[in-house]
C-alpha cells in the first residue's frame, strides 16, 4: 500500500492544479476561503451532473460512441499525465527545497540520541541547538549582502537560496531584522559510513522590508511567521567542539570571527574551509509553512492551546534522575524540591515581574542571550504600539519533572510549569484591549534549565538577585549580561542556572 501512496499523491496533485488555481502556497487557506473554494468547486461538480444526465438520453448512437471514444482517450491522457507525474516525484523526492503545508512529525526518538552520544561523548543537545539558533539568526539577517559570504562553510550551494523569500523579495533591496526564534528542536539524527546527519525544526518569525524609502515602496514592512527544518551534516568520527567554539560562528582553523570569501577561504589564515570537514554545515533547508503576522494578533487573546495535554517526560527519566545523583553527590528528592523552590519558582516569578514591568534589566543574568534577545523584541514591539501586557496575580499550580539530560559541557533540567494570572493587555489609557483583568487565564509552559557541568555553587546559597561570580548586586549586567564589577559574562550557564529555552506545551515534542 505504502509504495501507491505516490501514485495516489500524484493524481491528487494534479487533480488539485485543474480544479483550483487560485490555492494559495504553504497552506495559508483562511477557513472562508477554503469553504468558498470547496462550495463552488461542489457546485461546479452538481451542474455539470444534471447537464449530462438530463442530455443523455437523447443523444444519438454516433455521438455516444463519439463521446465514448473522447472519454477513453481523455482517461489515456490522464494516466500518462500522472505516470509523469510520479516519475518527477520519484526523481526528485529528496531534493526539493520547498514543502507546501504544515509538516509535524510528532516526537523526537530519544533512542538516536543515546547511540549517537556513543561515538561523539562531547555532543551537548543544548549547545548544539544554541548553534543553530545563532547560524539560523545570522542566514535571515545577512541574506541579500555582502555578508553572506561568511557563511560559506556552513551553507551546501543547495542550502544558500531561499525560493519563497526570493520571491518575496523580488528585485528589491531589501532589510531582514527583528529575528525571533520561538522554538529550535531535534528532528531526527542518523548516520551513513561517511557523514553524521541532524535535522532539526524551527519555528520564527522576521520582517522585511525595504532598504530604502521609495515613493512606490513606501518603507512598507512586513512580518512573517515560518515553520522549517534544516538538515545539518559534518564528516563522521569527528567529536563535537567545545562552547566557546559553538557559540560563535568562527573559522574552524584559527579560530577568527567569521570572515569568508565566497570560495571559503579564510580572510585571516588563508585556509580553505571545507564544508563538514570540522563543523557542522547545513545540507538542506525545507520550508513547512509561512504565513503574514498582523500586529493586532499581540492582542487577539485565542485561547491556550495544549494546557490540558499529558506532560511529555523523557522516557528515560528514572535513569536520567539516577545518573545526576550519582554525578552530583546528591538525593534527589531532596534536591528537587531545593531546585523547585530556588530556581524554577523565584525565575518564573521574576520574569514574569520583569515582563509586566517592561524590563528585563534586573532580569539578564538569569536567561540566555537568544532568550533574551527574543523577549527583548516582543517587548520592545509593545512599546511601540504603546501597549503593556500585565500578569498580575501570579500563581504557581504545580511544576512538573520533565527531562534530565547530562553530557560533557552542560546539565539541563526541563520542567512543566503549570501557572495562572489575570492576563490583559492595556493601550497607554489604560484601557483595556485584550485580555481580561476579572477572568484568571491558565496556562503551561515548559522550561529548560543549563548550567556548566562542575559548577560548584548550590541552590540554597544562589541569591537571585546578585552576580553568581562574585556576589556582588545583579544591577549592572547589561544587554551583555557581564557585570560591570567582576566582568564576567553570566548568561552562559558558567556560574549557575540560566534558563535556555521556553516551548509552548502545544509545540514540545520532548
Amino acid at each position: 500500500m505504502k509504495k501507491l501512496l505516490p501514485f495516489f499523491a500524484a493524481f491528487i496533485l494534479l487533480f488539485t492544479l485543474i480544479t483550483d488555481v487560485h490555492a494559495r502556497f504553504s497552506g495559508g487557506h483562511s477557513s472562508h476561503s477554503s469553504s468558498s473554494h470547496s462550495s463552488s468547486r461542489s457546485s461546479s461538480r452538481s451542474s455539470s451532473w444534471s447537464s449530462h444526465s438530463s442530455g443523455g438520453s437523447s443523444s444519438s448512437h454516433s455521438s455516444s460512441s463519439s463521446s465514448v471514444g473522447d472519454i477513453i482517450g481523455a482517461i489515456v491522457f490522464l494516466l500518462l499525465i500522472i505516470f509523469i507525474i510520479y516519475i518527477l516525484y520519484l526523481v526528485n523526492k529528496n531534493k526539493s527545497q520547498i514543502i507546501i503545508g504544515q509538516n509535524r512529525a510528532g516526537r523526537f526518538d530519544e533512542s538516536q540520541l543515546i547511540t549517537f552520544k556513543q561515538q561523539d561523548a562531547d555532543f551537548s543537545r543544548i549547545l548544539f541547538l544554541d548553534f543553530v539558533h545563532l547560524l539560523y539568526v545570522k542566514y535571515y539577517r545577512f541574506y541579500g549582502k555582502k555578508d553572506f559570504d561568511y557563511l560559506t562553510p556552513y551553507l551546501d550551494d543547495s542550502a544558500k537560496h531561499d525560493k519563497m523569500l526570493d520571491l518575496l523579495i523580488g528585485n528589491q533591496v531589501i532589510i531582514i531584522d527583528e529575528i525571533v526564534i520561538n522554538s529550535v528542536r531535534l528532528y531526527s539524527i542518523n548516520s551513513t559510513a561517511d557523514e553524521d546527519s541532524i535535522g532539526v525544526d524551527i519555528e520564527s518569525n522576521f520582517t522585511i522590508h525595504p532598504a530604502f524609502h521609495t515613493q512606490e515602496s513606501g518603507k512598507k514592512h512586513t512580518r512573517y511567521a515560518r515553520s522549517e527544518r534544516w538538515f545539518l551534516q559534518r564528516k563522521k568520527g569527528l567529536l563535537s567542539l567545545p562552547p566557546e567554539k559553538m557559540q560563535a560562528l568562527s573559522c574552524p582553523a584559527c579560530g577568527a570571527a567569521a570572515h569568508f570569501t565566497d570560495a571559503g577561504e579564510c580572510a585571516s589564515c588563508r585556509t580553505f574551509i571545507v564544508k563538514g570537514q570540522q563543523q557542522w554545515y547545513v545540507k538542506d533547508r525545507f520550508l513547512l509553512n509561512q504565513s503574514v503576522v498582523d500586529t493586532g494578533d499581540l492582542v487577539a487573546y485565542a485561547e491556550e492551546q495544549g494546557t490540558t495535554l499529558p506532560t511529555l517526560s523523557s522516557p528515560t527519566l528514572l535513569p536520567e534522575i539516577t545518573a545526576f545523583e550519582t554525578q552530583r553527590a546528591v538525593v534527589w528528592s531532596n534536591y528537587w524540591n531545593t531546585f523547585k523552590q530556588q530556581i524554577v519558582q523565584n525565575y518564573f516569578i521574576e520574569l514574569n515581574a520583569a515582563w509586566t514591568n517592561r524590563s528585563l534589566n534586573k532580569v539578564r543574568h538569569l536567561i540566555s542571550d537568544r532568550l533574551y534577545e527574543a523577549n527583548t523584541f516582543w517587548m520592545e514591539l509593545y512599546k511601540q504600539q504603546g501597549w503593556s501586557n500585565r500578569l498580575d496575580d501570579l500563581t504557581i499550580t504545580d511544576i512538573q519533572l520533565v527531562k534530565v539530560e547530562l553530557d560533557t559541557y552542560y546539565e539541563t533540567i526541563t520542567v512543566r510549569v503549570f501557572a495562572s494570572c489575570f492576563d490583559y493587555t492595556e493601550d497607554t489609557n489604560h484601557k483595556i484591549i485584550g485580555g481580561s483583568n476579572k477572568k484568571r487565564r491558565a496556562y503551561t509552559e515548559y522550561w529548560t534549565f543549563a548550567r556548566r557541568a562542575g559548577v560548584e555553587k548550590t541552590e540554597p546559597t544562589f541569591n537571585i538577585n546578585a552576580c553568581p561570580q562574585c556576589g556582588a548586586a545583579a544591577d549592572k549586567m547589561g544587554q551583555s549580561a557581564i557585570c560591570e564589577y567582576c566582568g564576567s559574562k553570566i548568561s552562559t550557564g558558567e556560574f549557575s542556572w540560566v534558563l535556555f529555552l521556553i516551548t509552548q506545551d502545544e509545540n514540545y515534542q520532548g
